[in-house]
């Protein structure tokens, strides 16, 4: 019968290092993955802030037009709410590092339409339309140093 003998044998020094650099390396690419994931979410949550303050900023253009078509007019406005009811102010709001305001033009509409209701919107060249305005809501803000922007731009008229 043979007899067997059974050395203990322990990690050797080159073993340990290959294993710690192997540490090492899915710990930096956990770290950097998890940066990576945090700075996502921020930029996911200020879009998402930016899109909601831009949504209630046109709807209060259309509540402003629903309640009283006739104080619209020509300029940059932020929408405030009194008395519970909506209406313009002069200028820019700034809301959560975020500016936003409405800006309000005319527009024209071709002078000749062939037989159609309602003649087309025209860059220029055109009559100027009396119940009809352009409203372009804007907000901006900084992300990461750089200047982002979002626009919703839609046309407000007098017709029901």
């Amino acid at each position: 019968m043979k007899k067997v003998y059974l050395r203990k044998q322990g990690f050797t020094l080159v073993e340990v290092l290959v294993a710690m650099a192997l540490l090492m390396v899915l710990t930096v690419g956990l770290i950097g993955l998890n940066q990576l994931s945090a700075k996502t979410s921020l930029i996911s949550k200020l879009r998402v802030q930016a899109m909601s303050i831009l949504q209630e900023t046109m709807e209060a253009s259309m509540a402003v037009r629903a309640s009283n078509f006739g104080s619209l007019s020509e300029g940059v406005y932020y929408p405030q709410i009194s008395d519970g009811k909506w209406s313009f102010v002069s200028g820019t709001e700034v809301i959560d590092e975020m500016e936003r305001w409405v800006e309000i033009s005319r527009v024209q509409r071709e002078i000749s339409c062939g037989g159609e209701r309602v003649c087309p919107i025209v860059e220029s060249g055109g009559v100027v339309d009396p119940v009809t305005f352009k409203v372009e809501a804007v907000v901006k803000w900084e992300e990461q140093g750089e200047e982002k922007q979002e626009e919703l731009e839609s046309i407000l008229t007098f017709w029901r």
